[in-house]
């Protein structure tokens, strides 16, 4: 099952997909982020073109459970469950980031190309852990 990957922040939604087989991640363009229900239009359309049959958010967990960033995060969740025809799960997104930052790092990206990449890397890491752990729990056949 084709699965998009969503890193959603508080200017831009990073956007991975990835194949039919689940075994490679590719991170798409990032898109501005218009709040709850121009996360879903945007979202909706991403998941008929790549035709997605499942959306993973990745959720940032913090002690008091009530942040900012979970606030918005759980605001686009409710949209997605309510409106989408496809599975919407979540993933724990602690760490994505700055692994983003490191690999863009070692790859020597110029730190003025870091703001346009990142979150969708950052979604590329999430789907990568989504796909991980489906594959540990009898996920789709490997071909």
């Amino acid at each position: 099952m084709r699965w998009l990957a969503l890193d959603v922040g508080s200017r831009r939604v990073g956007v991975a997909v990835c194949d039919e087989g689940e075994s490679l991640a590719t991170a798409l363009q990032a898109f501005p982020y218009a709040g709850p229900e121009g996360t879903l239009a945007v979202v909706a359309d991403l998941v008929r073109k790549w035709e997605a049959g499942g959306v993973v958010v990745g959720v940032p967990a913090t002690r008091a459970g009530a942040s900012r960033g979970e606030r918005r995060v759980s605001a686009v969740l409710e949209q997605l469950r309510a409106r989408l025809a496809v599975a919407v799960e979540t993933v724990d997104e602690r760490g994505t980031t700055k692994a983003a930052e490191q690999l863009l790092a070692d790859a020597e990206v110029p730190r003025r190309r870091w703001a346009e990449l990142i979150d969708s890397l950052a979604a590329k890491l999430i789907l990568e852990n989504h796909l991980a752990a489906r594959a540990r729990d009898g996920g789709p056949p490997r071909i």
